[in-house]
């Protein structure tokens, strides 16, 4: 694996943990509309992730 690679993978541990905590108060707000844009986000961010995966594990060398 790529250093490039490898600090993608470290980059995305905090980044996921920034966005989950900005979309848990969006989920925790009563207006429906903030709810909404925090499933929608919810939603963006678990694509995002599978895609990042896939792509890193598609560029892990096997032996």
């Amino acid at each position: 694996m790529k250093p490039r690679h490898l600090l993608l993978l470290l980059l995305l541990l905090p980044v996921d943990f920034l966005s989950y905590t900005q979309i848990t108060e969006l989920l925790r707000q009563p207006s429906d509309s903030s709810v909404a844009f925090g499933v929608f986000f919810l939603i963006v961010l678990l694509a995002g992730n599978f895609i990042i995966i896939r792509f890193l594990l598609s560029k892990l060398k096997r032996p």
